[in-house]
């Protein structure tokens, strides 16, 4: 009986497939899910926003019905108006919430792969170290993108369907707000992703997001207090930037009174710092076994 040789699989075709971030996006995702984060901060984040609704619907009662207008002037000074209540849709209790599941998400994106040595077999495929980390670029900064965008457009829809242009929310919110969502979570996605990459283990990773976080905020605040209470040494922390923004695209008197530039040059210099740190850290010389 003849004796043939074995036969190779056919060689895979490169041009072919989903591109290698999407498909290492894709596996994070479906890996996120797995953990049922989303039960506990779901029911934090939609208790937020119930009361954002309840609020927004008893402001619009007060301007438009009789019987609740006798109640409008003791309600003004609790749920004040204009450019500040516009900027509130973004809550800092909710920010301060969303940078918890951030650190949480975002601390294991690159520690768990370093943990279980998993990028030298990405590596060996024809995958770019620009291509791993906008996969995980993408994640990072999708996650709270997205959860901001649900407390804009929500609140202001309900507005519309309520009160139409002369609503609580003004008509061109998203048009502040939506930029605001998109600076904070760059900031959030930049941090995280840094952090991640300097762990060793997804809790560790966790550890250093909210160690970056709390620790500006609090180098910030004591610079800011020896040099003279300069507040422009504020934008040092990241936490304080994710709650001025929406206070400075809004135009609203900010607690901090942090102005543009500091909050721009504070915000760039973070996602530059962080996001350098991440491209040094998953090289693939950083990824050998």
């Amino acid at each position: 009986m003849p004796i043939h040789a074995p036969t190779l699989p056919p060689r895979p075709a490169l041009d072919r497939g989903d591109p290698p971030a999407l498909v290492i996006l894709r596996f994070d995702l479906r890996r996120v899910l797995r953990l049922k984060l989303g039960r506990f901060f779901g029911f934090a984040f939609l208790l937020i926003l119930l009361v954002e609704c309840v609020t927004l619907y008893t402001t619009h009662l007060m301007g438009t019905s009789p019987a609740w207008a006798q109640l409008k002037p003791v309600a003004d000074q609790f749920m004040p108006q204009g450019a500040a209540y516009q900027a509130q849709l973004l809550h800092p209790a909710m920010v301060a919430l969303l940078w918890l599941q951030v650190a949480l998400v975002g601390g294991g994106l690159v520690a768990r792969d370093s943990l279980y040595r998993i990028r030298p077999l990405i590596y060996a495929h024809p995958v770019r170290p620009l291509d791993y980390l906008g996969a995980k670029a993408l994640l990072a900064v999708g996650l709270p993108f997205t959860i901001q965008l649900a407390f804009i457009l929500l609140p202001w829809a309900l507005s519309m369907a309520v009160g139409g242009l002369n609503g609580p929310v003004w008509p061109t919110a998203p048009l502040y707000l939506i930029p605001a969502a998109l600076l904070n979570a760059v900031l959030m996605g930049a941090v995280t992703l840094g952090a991640s990459s300097m762990a060793s283990s997804p809790r560790a990773g966790f550890g250093w997001a909210l160690g970056i976080m709390i620790g500006s905020g609090a180098l910030a605040g004591v610079l800011s207090a020896t040099l003279g209470g300069d507040p422009r040494l504020l934008a040092l922390g990241v936490g304080n930037l994710t709650k001025v923004w929406p206070q400075l695209l809004c135009q609203a008197p900010s607690p901090t009174e942090i102005g543009l530039g500091p909050a721009l040059l504070g915000t760039a210099g973070h996602v530059v710092l962080w996001t350098w740190i991440a491209l040094r850290r998953t090289r693939p010389s950083e990824a050998s076994l």
